[in-house]
């Protein structure tokens, strides 16, 4: 019981370490908060699928403003391998990515982007209000002010990336269809 307290204490203390290392331009704050999600979502996964060493790539896609604000994990290290971003102008781009970052709420861009996403090995990550019924694995939302996710575990599964429960714990997470 006591490490499992200890467990959420440091989970918790390293997620506002690492928001915390941000800073939060007047412009953009949202774009900040959602860098650093993707950060944590990254050093709470493991690929199951190809080799874990080398960089973890993380492909992005949409506006502008979210390509810039992902560039700041550029060279930082996750789970002792450096990060690199990659600003996909297209989907085929994006084939060697570990993570792809689909922003954009544009459900037409959206649902093209996964469907052709759907035969790599992926972490898809987005925005949108319709991204886990298009197939993403985690989307990011503002809910009074304040940054949350929803994750699809079938999309995940996928994937073939296992993310940390204590950091699902924080978000909604929908669970398989009925087989």
């Amino acid at each position: 019981m006591v490490n499992l307290h200890i467990t959420r204490w440091w989970i918790g203390a390293s997620l506002i370490s690492v928001l915390a290392g941000f800073p939060v331009s007047a412009t953009e704050p949202e774009d900040e908060l959602k860098s650093a999600t993707v950060l944590s979502f990254i050093r709470h996964s493991e690929w199951l699928q190809g080799v874990a060493t080398g960089p973890i790539t993380i492909g992005v896609m949409g506006r502008p403003s979210i390509i810039r604000v992902l560039r700041t994990l550029d060279g930082k290290l996750a789970n002792n391998r450096v990060i690199r971003i990659v600003d996909a102008k297209a989907s085929a781009d994006l084939n060697s990515c570990q993570v792809v970052y689909v922003a954009t709420d544009n459900n037409n861009e959206v649902r093209q982007a996964l469907a052709d996403l759907r035969a790599s090995h992926a972490l898809t990550i987005g925005e949108s209000d319709r991204f886990l019924e298009y197939g993403g694995a985690v989307n990011l939302l503002f809910v009074d002010g304040h940054i949350s996710f929803e994750v699809s575990l079938v999309a995940v599964d996928r994937a073939g990336v296992s993310i940390s429960s204590t950091l699902l714990r924080y978000g909604q997470v929908k669970a398989r269809p009925p087989v």
